[in-house]
């Protein structure tokens, strides 16, 4: 599993945990939807600027968010 792969499994797992939509996640975090949607689907590389405002919108840090990777 690539990184992408990784970091796009974080994000769906946070947000089910969460009960958020993925359109609710955009709300908290300032994106769009669609960048929350690319991000879970590691259709695209994603901007550590783009996973610092995801963290913000669950409320977590950029730190916490990378915690359970090796």
């Amino acid at each position: 599993m690539n990184i992408n792969e990784k970091v796009a499994q974080r994000i769906k797992q946070l947000r089910q945990e969460k009960k958020l939509t993925a359109e609710k996640l955009a709300w908290y975090s300032d994106l769009s939807k669609s960048c929350i949607t690319y991000a879970e689907k590691a259709n695209r590389d994603i901007k550590i600027s783009t996973i610092a405002a995801i963290c913000s919108g669950f409320g977590i840090s950029v730190k916490e968010f990378f915690s359970p990777f090796e």
